[in-house]
């Protein structure tokens, strides 16, 4: 997909897909906003006659300013979508039916944690998405959509907007902290998935007991691999194949499950998960309805935001017991578990094949190797930017390291 502001003839944003086709609604929309100025939004007000809340659709003028960030924005999020191109519902010939949903976890899982945007810049995507989904549903009777920045991730956004401050790499002993302070085995393994495998946290509920069939190919499922246990006792690393299904970009990838990891997975399946028939080694222990059903792919999120407060006042409570750790800010979420796991990755790949981190380019082995075990598309545009992101990273993880070991 692709976009570009056409100051010569159109004068508004065009957008097209892959194949140099215009995106027939996004155009008009464009189109609409820019040359005449109007963005539709909708108004509550209380009916005197009914005493009941109803809605109206109101033309507001905008200035040029305001309608290019707009379809800016909303370009923006259809690059997004379009990166969703194997998904069996989220693509571009779909994405004014997306679930609002959807359209929230671009906003917050994807402007505000992945990509660290500002407070400023989420509610300005907030405004450019409005705008386009409340102009289809008055002009194409489409259903109305709640866009907007969740709770839970207004304060990640405001502090967002000191992103100097925000440090993305987790040094091995402060991921260790968040293991040690969790209140369940399944709460530790959610994160180590995070931070020792690479997991988003979505990622999480493809974890399979049983074997399973994908392609013609049967993959083993963490069952058999408990069975490799015993079999292999001189084995320290396990592959398992995650599933598409459960992946970002519907990309399958190898999982490396270090030995002590699966012995722990083990023990979890054996000790403290409930009994259940469900086919996912995470499912829920909360007494509600969810009991026994696959854990939500906002589980690993909320856990490490828990403990992440938690440890977080025992830092500013005892701060003497913390000497020699890693500085934790309100900023981490667990996404920062998975960049770390990459981070570690790329810096001992340059390591063992005596490299320069600072020399790495995309078409590198050890780009792509650590491409490929993050589940990236080494083949997007942003290749560049992640490549730039881990550089950067591999230097502060060697400017925290310097720092921990002088604190002792």
């Amino acid at each position: 997909m692709y976009r570009r502001f056409d100051t010569t003839v159109n004068k508004h944003h065009i957008y097209v897909d892959g194949s140099q086709n215009p995106l027939v609604l996004p155009c008009l929309f464009s189109r609409y906003t820019e040359l005449q100025g109007i963005k539709v939004e909708i108004k509550s007000y209380k009916n005197r006659d009914t005493n009941q809340k109803e809605d109206e659709f109101k033309h507001t003028e905008i200035g040029s300013d305001a309608s290019y960030k707009i379809c800016n924005h909303l370009g923006r999020f259809l690059e997004w979508v379009d990166s969703y191109d194997e998904s069996y519902y989220v693509k571009l010939s779909t994405h004014t039916a997306l679930p609002q949903e959807i359209i929230n976890e671009y906003i917050n899982d994807y402007l505000i944690v992945e990509c660290r945007s500002s407070e400023h810049v989420a509610r300005q995507a907030v405004n450019a998405l409005c705008a386009y989904y409340n102009w289809l549903m008055y002009f194409f009777d489409n259903k109305y959509k709640a866009i907007y920045i969740k709770s839970t991730h207004r304060e990640i956004a405001r502090n967002n907007n000191r992103q100097e401050k925000a440090v993305k790499y987790l040094l091995p002993q402060n991921r260790q902290l968040f293991y040690q302070n969790t209140d369940s085995l399944l709460e530790e393994l959610v994160l180590r998935c995070g931070g020792d495998l690479g997991l988003r946290t979505k990622e999480n509920q493809g974890l399979l007991l049983n074997d399973y069939k994908a392609n013609t190919k049967v993959h083993k499922g963490l069952l058999n691999l408990f069975n490799d246990l015993e079999l292999h006792p001189n084995k320290e690393e396990f592959e398992y194949h995650l599933s598409s299904l459960y992946t970002k970009y519907s990309r399958s990838r190898t999982l490396y499950i270090p030995r002590y990891l699966l012995d722990k997975f083990k023990l979890y399946y054996d000790t403290e998960r409930p009994q259940s028939d469900s086919n996912h080694i995470f499912v829920s222990s909360s007494s509600n309805n969810s009991f026994g059903q696959c854990i939500s792919k906002r589980f690993g999120t909320d856990t490490f935001a828990k403990i992440r407060n938690r440890l977080l006042k025992e830092m500013d409570d005892h701060p003497e017991r913390f000497e020699g750790y890693q500085e934790i800010q309100l900023v981490h979420v667990y996404h920062h578990l998975r960049h770390s796991f990459g981070t570690d990755i790329f810096y001992n790949l340059c390591r063992s094949e005596n490299k320069s981190y600072e020399s790495i380019t995309t078409t590198s082995s050890v780009y792509l190797t650590t491409a490929v075990r993050l589940g990236h598309k080494v083949d997007a545009r942003s290749a560049n930017d992640v490549t730039k992101e881990y550089i950067h990273s591999c230097g502060l993880r060697e400017k925290l390291l310097r720092e921990s070991a002088n604190e002792y």
